[in-house]
């Protein structure tokens, strides 16, 4: 197997399209859809580390897009928006790189309450795991969902993951907690690409 390869930023094949969805990356214009994330997590429709004020959010889409500039999904992480392909409608954040814990890739998404039901969720997690395990030969691609996110349980099993027990990992508030760990061999990818 090649070892995993690092890519240079400015080659990285951006955005990603599915059939109904962009994957983008973020720009100063999404602080508007980065807020309105940022207060759903006021009503547990959203993590709660991504409970910010306008300016903290902000300033956290700034950290964001400067990711940018290494773009490495093998020791940092990579956020992105999605948008409709339609009419570019913000719809969600995702992001694929490492869990510090683990030093393993992790895709992770979310979907604006709004938008949820229309499987968006799953045809992220699809997309962007064939995508980063192409782009960067990764062997695999792990998911970690709480124990109670039953909709994202759900998710990520019809994207294909395989349950791998359990893992106690740091929360948004730096908590130990349980988490479902989840993984996505290259060799799936492989298999759901030669059918």
């Amino acid at each position: 197997m090649k070892p995993i390869k690092y890519i240079e930023p400015s080659s990285i094949k951006l955005p990603i399209l599915t059939e109904r969805l962009r994957i983008r990356k973020l720009t100063r214009e999404d602080c508007d859809n980065i807020y309105s994330l940022c207060l759903q997590s006021k009503t547990n429709d959203w993590p709660s580390g991504w409970n910010m004020s306008k300016e903290e959010a902000s300033n956290f889409l700034d950290w964001q897009i400067n990711k940018y500039e290494r773009f490495d999904v093998i020791n940092d992480m990579v956020p992105l928006a999605i948008e409709l392909l339609e009419d570019s409608t913000f719809v969600g954040h995702c992001h694929i790189g490492v869990i510090d814990e683990l030093k393993e890739t992790e895709v992770a998404y979310g979907i604006s309450k709004q938008h949820r039901g229309n499987g968006y969720a799953t045809e992220v997690a699809v997309t962007l795991t064939n995508w980063a395990i192409e782009t960067f030969n990764l062997p695999y691609v792990v998911a970690t969902i709480s124990v109670d996110n039953t909709p994202s349980l759900k998710v990520i099993e019809k994207a294909g993951f395989i349950n791998n027990g359990m893992k106690e990992l740091k929360n948004y508030c730096d908590e130990k907690i349980a988490f479902n760990y989840f993984r996505f061999y290259k060799d799936d990818f492989n298999k759901s690409n030669e059918s």
